[in-house]
């Protein structure tokens, strides 16, 4: 047969007819030059015969092969995990397989399976009604349950960048900053998300001959999240008119200096984390009968945001309504419980009450603490 004749249909057929003749024939093809898409599944294919004896002398002489094509390797691994069950044999080279690559996507696989073979169900606490928690919200987290929060999305105090936030060191603050990722993953409901609004930060020189320092937060800040029980899903970049941003570049227009050339700032990263977990957001979904389906509205079908920012006497960096509606939009449910651990004005809870949603604001600031208080939610107050 031409090669230009191997379809992926022709090549899942020779699988599922489960004979010694297609089983020979799909092996001889795994060694012929041919695209990775329809290699990759040969290998599926050669998994789903019965001849265990054959299959595993097949990925023997090949899976450790320091050549061969990643594809391949996790589709011989899915063969020894689902065939494991009845074949002990499997189950070493599964192993063997793990060792020999200690990969990441083989150990998520292994996750995945391991946990679709008991059943679990996702443990749900509930919150009744709008919460307020006064202090602290690495301590005053610790007053809720586990498993009790559908989404978070906050913007942390940046670091030493407004009065209102002050650290002895930027490793301080990023270790402050996990402290309290670490308690939102106990609180926030397997597989669902956190949401981090961010941006880098230049604090101010302490003299004009020394440098100032410009910090990459929205970097610095994967490792710490990921290390808090999160993977990342997106970055959502959130675009400001110019006009509404600190003028960087007046200095270069007026000199044409090289190296002088600072670009004003008009993006903040909206990064979107989801809480890991063995199985597929499909099971979170599935938790709910009735959706918000919001048909009437527009979409936003690329990551790129463009909301004009909110100005308020009262707070120096409050969020955007719209920002806090397009998220609770995309990233929760009417009836969910949502939280912001540094909620400042308290902006997101106004706007997930107004939505059918159930806020839980943390603030530790006085002058903030009466701002929320004195809003149209009504809220339940912990101190």
């Amino acid at each position: 047969m031409d090669k230009k004749n191997y379809t992926i249909d022709y090549i899942k057929n020779l699988g599922a007819h489960r004979t010694e003749e297609n089983l020979i024939l799909l092996m001889n093809l795994f060694e012929q030059d041919l695209p990775v898409e329809i290699k990759r599944e040969v290998v599926s294919s050669i998994g789903r015969h019965n001849d265990n004896e054959k299959i595993i002398e097949f990925i023997e002489d090949n899976a450790f092969k320091n050549s061969i094509i990643m594809e391949y390797v996790y589709q011989m691994f899915r063969t020894c995990l689902y065939k494991s069950k009845s074949d002990e044999r499997f189950k070493n080279l599964q192993f063997r397989i793990l060792e020999f690559y200690k990969n990441e996507i083989l150990n998520k696989m292994q996750e995945f399976y391991d946990y679709k073979q008991s059943d679990h169900r996702i443990n749900k606490n509930k919150v009744i009604n709008p919460l307020l928690l006064i202090g602290d919200c690495e301590k005053t987290l610790l007053s809720l349950p586990d498993n009790c929060i559908q989404l978070a999305f906050t913007s942390p105090p940046y670091y030493n960048a407004k009065i209102y936030s002050d650290y002895h060191s930027y490793n301080e603050y990023l270790q402050k900053m996990k402290n309290v990722f670490i308690q939102c993953n106990r609180v926030i409901e397997d597989g669902r998300f956190l949401i981090v609004n961010v941006s880098p930060v230049i604090t101010k020189r302490p003299g004009r001959e020394f440098e100032s320092i410009r910090y990459p937060i929205h970097f610095d800040f994967h490792k710490i999240l990921d290390e808090s029980g999160f993977y990342f899903i997106d970055e959502i970049i959130w675009i400001k008119p110019e006009p509404c941003v600190k003028n960087r570049i007046g200095g270069y227009e007026q000199t044409r200096k090289a190296l002088s050339y600072k670009p004003n700032c008009i993006t903040e990263s909206i990064l979107v984390y989801r809480k890991k977990c063995p199985f597929l957001l499909d099971k979170n979904i599935n938790e709910y009968k009735v959706y918000d389906k919001f048909k009437d509205e527009a979409i936003d079908t690329t990551n790129c945001w463009y909301i004009t920012p909110k100005s308020n006497k009262n707070h120096p960096a409050v969020f955007p309504e719209e920002l806090c509606r397009r998220i609770l939009k995309y990233y929760s449910f009417k009836g969910d419980t949502v939280l912001d651990p540094f909620a400042g004005s308290g902006t997101f809870g106004k706007v997930a009450n107004a939505m059918g949603r159930i806020p839980v604001m943390c603030e530790l600031d006085e002058d903030y603490v009466k701002l929320i208080k004195g809003g149209k939610v009504k809220y339940d107050v912990r101190n």
